[in-house]
C-alpha cells in the first residue's frame, strides 16, 4: 500500500499536472501507441516507457523526462501497454545468442520490461552464491543447471504471468540453438560482433582485468565452434 500512496502523492504534485499538460499540448491529441485520434484531453493518459516505482518516481530524468513517456488512449490503449483489465498478451520468447562480450545482456536489459522473464546463466550463479559476477564454482554446475532447466520448462509451457522471456545464450552450435528456438516457439536474435572487436572490449572491462587469459580461449573457442 505504501508503494502506492508514494506513486500517487507523485500524480497528485503540481510538478505532474504541468509536466502532463505541457506533453499534451506540445504532441496533440493523437496517441503515439495506435496512431488515432484522442477526442478528448481526459481520455489521455501520459505513459512512462521506464514504469514509475518508489525508488525513481523522484528521479526527473525518469520521471518528468519528455524521452521517457508517450501520450496516450487511457482506453485501451494503456491498458495494453500495461497488459491489464482482460487484455490477455501472446507470450513472446526470444533466445539472444553471439560471442562472449557481443552486448547481449545489454540488449536485453534496453529491451526488456520489468515483467519480463530472464534466463541467463551467469546471472542464475549469482543469485544463488552472492559472488562476484562471472566467478562460476564448477561444483555449483548441477544446481544452476536444474534451475535454469526449470525456468526453461516454464517458458515452454508459458507457466507464469510474465510477459516476454528473454534466453542468454553463447548459442555458438546452430543446431542447438535452432532446435532450443523451435521447442520455445522463440524468435533468435544474434548479437553480431567481430572477434577483435570482443577482444577490445575485454581489454577495457575492469571486472574482468584478472581474468584477461580466460576470458581470450572463451572468445577464441567461441569462433572455433560457431556455425552461421
Amino acid at each position: 500500500m505504501a508503494k502506492y500512496n508514494i506513486l500517487k502523492s507523485f500524480y497528485a504534485s503540481e510538478e505532474w499536472i504541468n509536466f502532463r499538460a505541457y506533453i499534451i499540448a506540445e504532441r496533440g491529441l493523437t496517441c503515439e501507441h495506435c496512431g488515432k485520434p484522442i477526442l478528448k484531453e481526459r481520455d489521455a493518459t501520459v505513459h512512462h516507457i521506464i514504469e514509475l516505482t518508489p525508488e525513481n518516481v523522484h528521479d526527473a530524468t525518469i520521471a518528468l523526462n519528455p524521452e521517457n513517456v508517450l501520450a496516450v488512449h487511457s482506453h485501451p490503449c494503456h491498458d495494453e501497454i500495461h497488459k491489464r483489465f482482460g487484455y490477455v498478451p501472446e507470450k513472446k520468447v526470444y533466445v539472444v545468442y553471439g560471442p562472449p562480450l557481443s552486448g547481449k545482456t545489454t540488449f536485453v536489459e534496453r529491451e526488456k520490461s520489468r515483467n519480463d522473464l530472464v534466463v541467463d546463466m551467469d546471472q542464475l550463479y549469482k543469485a544463488i552464491t552472492l559472488l562476484p559476477e562471472y566467478d562460476k564454482p564448477d561444483t555449483l554446475f548441477l544446481n544452476i543447471r536444474a534451475i535454469y532447466n526449470t525456468l526453461i520448462d516454464h517458458i515452454k509451457t508459458r507457466y507464469g504471468k510474465w510477459y516476454s522471456a528473454w534466453i542468454i545464450m553463447g548459442g555458438a552450435d546452430r543446431y542447438k540453438r535452432e532446435r532450443l528456438a523451435e521447442e520455445l516457439g522463440a524468435e533468435l536474435i544474434f548479437c553480431k560482433c567481430s572477434k577483435e572487436e570482443c577482444f577490445r572490449r575485454l581489454a577495457l572491462d575492469v571486472e574482468r582485468k584478472h581474468r584477461q587469459d580466460e576470458w581470450r580461449e572463451y572468445i577464441e573457442k567461441w569462433f572455433e565452434e560457431y556455425t552461421a
